[in-house]
């Protein structure tokens, strides 16, 4: 049979990071407007499910978004009222996932009752498809229902973007500040205010930003006033964070405009001898080395390791020969010392793929080399081709090659376990 390999026979590998920190693309362009306070409810004809398959870059199976959508619809406690007015969906979408759930007999809690496992499942059902299913992501971040990085995108509201962090600081406002405060300070009118101190405790974003004379004033005033960034936040610059720490790892490509907050304060046993058997002596640092493959490596600040993960969802064709999954690191030192890559993906003939990696500053190294040293492993340390004197922080390169043009399948997800020092 050759590299010709029926569907059993798919080569299927997947690491689960224990640290995630998604960097996922979706149906972001159209996710402010449907998760802004009174947007019209989405509209798909039951023709329009397949169009779905044919996005690039389309919310999909594996991802947080998708495991919160998920979980989101097999939440027995939502109803057909919290799909069409909630959310909103367009009713036959609502009510067709509601049949869906609840199985042939109509009745819910019972054996033929049906739960959904994949996004092209519920794309599958009558009524639903690119619009309903952005809606509903859109709403499941909005809720708190996705697994986002600090910097990630939690929705726009009422014509003013949020990240998580910047969802959190409003939120701890809300729910903390006087109402004086909330009035005389923050600017926020007084029947906002009496909104927000009658709903406390406020859990999201939806839930605040749909409150009674809760309108735009109010929550560009809730970000304005809200803006001192904590360790590990966002920032974007000089005076952002909190007095003591310092914004680190702004990428200078223009990758992303957030670096983190850090604590550049010294730290006692910083720079000490540490191995698999001798651990640093503070929860503040890492022992830098050890996933090289060294025997003896150095304790550092936590901070300057970290995980960052691309949900790509990149179809890797036959008829395409290379393609690149890129992956954007903020927050760390100036340099890379460990550098880990771990792959998910789907392929039937993995064993002809060329995988290489791409550094900030445009400097390579070739990961593996599929028809010469056969299936790549799902875990593959770095230790060759990208200089450790290079930058770290900005866009990172995945390019995946297929010179004999033989298998197809889709790389999922890949994920850089980096850690750092200063040049």
């Amino acid at each position: 049979m050759g590299d010709v390999l029926c569907a059993g026979q798919v080569l299927r590998y997947m690491v689960r990071m224990k640290l995630k920190l998604p960097l996922f693309l979706s149906l972001s362009t159209v996710l402010p407007a449907l998760i802004s306070c009174g947007a019209p409810t989405s509209t798909d004809t039951a023709h329009e499910a397949v169009v779905l398959g044919t996005q690039a870059q389309a919310l999909a199976t594996g991802t947080p978004a998708a495991e919160g959508v998920l979980s989101f619809l097999n939440d027995s406690s939502i109803s057909y009222t919290v799909l069409d007015l909630e959310v909103p969906l367009d009713a036959p979408a609502a009510q067709a996932l509601i049949d869906f759930r609840e199985g042939p007999d109509g009745v819910l809690h019972t054996g033929d009752d049906r739960r959904f496992v994949s996004i092209e499942q519920v794309d599958a059902v009558p009524y639903v498809g690119p619009a309903a299913l952005a809606a509903l992501e859109a709403y499941a971040k909005g809720t708190g229902r996705v697994e986002l990085p600090v910097d990630g995108h939690v929705g726009t509201f009422h014509g003013v973007a949020f990240n998580v962090a910047e969802a959190r600081r409003a939120i701890l406002a809300a729910n903390t500040e006087s109402a004086s405060n909330l009035e005389t300070v923050f600017g926020i009118p007084a029947a906002a205010v009496q909104s927000l101190v009658a709903a406390r405790p406020i859990l999201h974003m939806v839930q605040l930003s749909r409150l009674a004379n809760v309108d735009a004033v109010t929550m560009g005033q809730l970000k304005a006033h809200t803006q001192q960034a904590a360790e590990g936040d966002p920032c974007t610059g000089p005076g952002i964070c909190q007095p003591g720490l310092v914004c680190e790892g702004r990428p200078g490509d223009g990758s992303s405009p957030y670096g983190r907050c850090v604590d550049t304060s010294p730290l006692a046993g910083n720079g000490d001898v540490c191995s698999r058997f001798v651990a640093c002596p503070s929860a503040e640092l890492i022992c830098i080395g050890l996933a090289s493959g060294w025997v003896e490596g150095y304790c550092a600040p936590a901070w300057m390791g970290a995980s960052f993960t691309e949900y790509s969802d990149l179809r890797l064709q036959s008829t395409s020969p290379l393609l690149t999954a890129p992956l954007v690191v903020v927050g760390l030192a100036t340099v890379p010392m460990d550098i880990n890559v771990e792959l998910d993906i789907v392929h039937t003939a993995p064993h002809r793929l060329v995988l290489t990696l791409e550094d900030p500053g445009g400097e390579t190294a070739l990961l593996w080399d599929g028809p010469n040293e056969g299936t790549p492993p799902s875990r593959i340390v770095v230790t060759r081709g990208i200089p450790r004197d290079g930058s770290i922080n900005g866009q990172w390169k995945l390019h995946v090659a297929n010179p004999s043009g033989v298998g197809s399948g889709t790389l999922r997800s890949w994920t850089l376990k980096l850690t750092s020092r200063y040049d």
